[in-house]
């Protein structure tokens, strides 16, 4: 089978929105083994273990090649990891990043994804002990030219866990946003809280988002909600803005940051949370992401 057949195109179910196939054209690349397309485009897979409390940082900032990432990791009784995954790349940065957590387990996640040419961020997060807490936000700006997708796979195997998870992007035209998030919950998973929501802006005619949150509930003593909304800015609070002698692009400028920032979670060091703010305000002013300040680089801080 060639390499062209193996990738998948908007007819995979699980691709439907990003055609990657198209997207890598006639470029060779070596298909390994791996459960999946990105594995499987990925050198290895990097196989990593949360026995405390840490953070890990990934940046995406390749504008030149494919930037195929896998990650597996394995979160112990009681730990907490934090991941924030930063991509600026403009070539087709793909992740895809499996966890599973223990009894007492905790993960946040935040992905601040400004799109590419194809741009997925892929996470699969299995709950296999009690009592664990998954959070998973992100925020996509996606300019013209610019694809960014968030799909993501919450599996609860174990009772009284709580997820949260809330998406928000903004499209400009010829930009695409798209969010998909699926939450599985086995019958034995009983006590399970999972909330998902996401919401999108589009600021211009021509600008696209796609949504596609699900719940797939199987045991009858648990709370769930999701939700998604798509539209404009709220012209009554941008007329209150300018009532108030602030020019209209400003406004404009303030009310989308608000936006976006609401999904930053809490917890963040204080310098990378300034960083995170730092690039949504460059996206707002020229409409492309920040430039790198240092090579790529991933790893515990």
């Amino acid at each position: 089978m060639s390499i062209a057949a193996a990738l998948p195109t908007r007819r995979n179910e699980a691709w439907k929105y990003s055609d990657l196939r198209q997207a890598v054209g006639e470029t060779p690349h070596v298909l390994r083994d791996g459960r999946d397309i990105i594995e499987r485009l990925a050198p290895g897979t990097q196989c990593l273990e949360a026995t405390t409390k840490q953070f890990f940082v990934e940046r995406m900032v390749d504008d030149r090649h494919m930037d195929a990432r896998a990650f597996d990791w394995a979160v112990g009784k009681g730990a907490e990891l934090t991941r924030v995954v930063i991509q600026t790349g403009k070539e087709l940065p793909l992740s895809v990043t499996r966890v599973r957590l223990a009894e007492g387990a905790k993960y946040a996640q935040f992905v601040l994804s400004f799109g590419a040419r194809l741009a997925r961020i892929e996470t699969h997060v299995t709950v296999e002990g009690e009592g664990a807490e998954v959070t998973m936000n992100g925020a996509y700006l996606a300019g013209i030219g610019r694809h960014a997708d968030l799909t993501s796979v919450i599996e609860h195997k174990a009772p009284g866990a709580v997820t949260r998870q809330l998406v928000k992007g903004v499209a400009r035209k010829g930009g695409r946003g798209v969010f998909q998030g699926k939450i599985v919950v086995d019958r034995v998973a009983q006590k399970t809280d999972a909330r998902q929501h996401h919401q999108g802006l589009l600021l211009e005619d021509g600008a696209e988002v796609f949504a596609k949150p699900e719940l797939m509930i199987h045991a009858d003593d648990v709370q769930c909600a999701h939700g998604n909304t798509a539209g404009g800015l709220d012209e009554r609070a941008l007329f209150y803005m300018r009532s108030r002698g602030i020019p209209e692009t400003e406004a404009r400028s303030l009310l989308i940051e608000a936006f976006l920032v609401e999904t930053i979670p809490d917890g963040l060091p204080e310098a990378l949370r300034d960083e995170l703010v730092a690039a949504i305000r460059t996206w707002l002013k020229t409409g492309d992401p920040p430039a790198p300040a240092v090579a790529e680089e991933e790893g515990m801080i």
